[in-house]
């Protein structure tokens, strides 16, 4: 078998591999974590070897793993590390549990340890094929393709029929740019396990860089088969085709990676030379923007990374995630600035502006009304003004946006609004003067515009729109 499966979580590595725009990524190794899969389907918590089952442990073991599953699956790590702890020491000498423990340190970003816990389970089933194979992973994952090797040969010694190892071994292959031994390992890998989409995916992509066009696509074609949502092979169908100058077919391949993963800028970029050799330049248009955008979100991210106590870093963050209508991410972004700074005003009119475009009015509301306490700010009128307008508070929305000294075409409807709700009333002359006002905030609006208008002679000819040229 290619997978342990256990209990815990429900976390697989992601698959696949190949893009022109880097490196086979060890992420794409198509094996599952040891914390694996569906507690409906299994509760397989031993290595292959042993074919140890859950119920094969101790009473008191069982329920630790059980409380570490749980942790896992509500992000408490450190929860699930202290349980697997305590398991181990009723258990020293089972290898499946130090690389449970190994797996849950790699979540935490503990790989020192995570490391000393996968040589610790080689140690104690040193002719486990399975356990070389995930510490050579790990040590794949941390750049050392060296050491990684060495247990991908080492777990294929023990058992050559190893898929998942032959896998990783091939991956090794393809980021030295052999692609033809990295062809003969994911076709090993096929043979042992004929409904591993990640190899069939690894070997299109090894058959693409041999330009091997026809094989490639048949193999990236079974790797979607056995997996319709496998972006890395739509992506990969997506360069085969556009090799052999099948356009169209190339744009709707990238189409549906990125419509699977709208936030990569790998399939977007693709998608754009599609669309240009098709001559659909407003569409490339729209993409580049699209790519510009994840690109200066990339460097906000570093930016905040670096700078993570300072809540101008997430604030502006937010406004471009805003900006690109990824509300939930800028929701995020602003709780973390008001994490680090409790109160910041720009981080809670961000926020309620992004509630708002959520359709959460009553924590937009809040929010704004605590960014005003905070400091006045016309920003926070104005937004909260547009949110009485979605309440249909017209009272309170014109008392907000004069305070904002806010008139555009928002507040010309306010006024119609709240002389509709007047004249209803019988408040006949109050309606009329709203209207009076709607009126004016337009003809403001108009004058405003015409105003801004560069001047033109009397034959239409705009001095300032002159390129240099002579005319007769």
């Amino acid at each position: 078998m290619r997978r342990v499966l256990i209990i815990l979580g429900s976390m697989l590595l992601a698959a696949g591999c190949g893009s022109e725009i880097k490196a086979p990524e060890a992420g794409s190794a198509g094996i599952p974590l040891s914390i694996s899969g569906n507690q409906a389907q299994t509760t397989q918590i031993a290595d292959n070897s042993s074919k140890k089952t859950l119920s094969q442990y101790p009473e008191a073991v069982r329920q630790l793993l059980q409380k570490a599953n749980s942790a896992v699956v509500a992000g408490q790590h450190g929860v699930a590390i202290e349980a697997l702890s305590q398991a181990i020491g009723a258990s020293p000498e089972d290898a499946s549990l130090f690389r449970m423990r190994a797996d849950v340190y790699v979540l935490q970003g503990e790989n020192a340890s995570a490391r000393v816990d996968f040589s610790t389970a080689v140690r104690l089933a040193p002719n486990n094929a399975d356990c070389y194979n995930y510490r050579g992973y790990f040590l794949m994952s941390q750049g050392l393709s060296r050491e990684a090797l060495a247990d991908f040969e080492k777990a294929i010694q023990l058992n050559p029929t190893h898929a998942a190892a032959l896998n990783n071994r091939g991956l090794i292959a393809l980021t030295s740019k052999d692609y033809k031994s990295a062809e003969a390992d994911f076709s090993k890998a096929i043979d042992g396990d004929r409904k591993f989409a990640d190899a069939w995916n690894n070997r299109g992509f090894a058959r693409l860089k041999l330009e091997k066009y026809e094989p490639a696509l048949s193999d990236l074609q079974q790797a979607l088969r056995l997996q319709e949502s496998y972006v890395t092979a739509w992506n990969n169908c997506g360069l085969v085709y556009m090799q052999q100058e099948k356009y169209e077919d190339a744009l709707t391949a990238f189409s549906r990676a990125a419509e699977l993963e709208p936030m990569d800028m790998r399939w977007l970029s693709h998608r754009r030379v599609a669309l240009l050799k098709l001559n659909r330049f407003a569409e490339a248009q729209k993409d580049g923007a699209k790519v510009a955008w994840l690109e200066q979100l990339n460097l906000l991210s570093q930016q905040a990374s670096r700078n993570a106590r300072n809540p101008a870093s997430w604030i502006i963050r937010g406004k471009h995630l805003m900006n690109g209508s990824q509300y939930g991410a800028a929701i995020q972004d602003f709780t973390r600035a008001l994490i680090v700074k409790p109160g910041n005003s720009d981080a809670l009119t961000g926020r309620a502006s992004a509630w708002m475009a959520t359709g959460d009015l009553q924590k937009a509301m809040l929010d704004c009304d605590e960014s005003i306490v905070v400091r006045s700010s016309q920003e926070a009128y104005s937004l909260r003004g547009d949110l009485w307008m979605r309440l249909e508070n017209f009272d309170n929305a014109i008392s907000d946006f004069e305070t904002a000294g806010r008139f555009d075409e928002q507040v010309a409807v306010a006024y119609e609004k709240r002389a509709d709700d007047r004249r209803e009333s019988g408040q006949a002359d109050d309606a009329k003067t709203d209207l009076q006002r709607a009126r004016e905030i337009r003809n403001a609006m108009v004058d405003k515009e015409s105003s801004s208008k560069p001047p033109q002679s009397a034959d239409g000819f705009d001095p300032a729109a002159g390129d240099g040229a002579s005319r007769n």
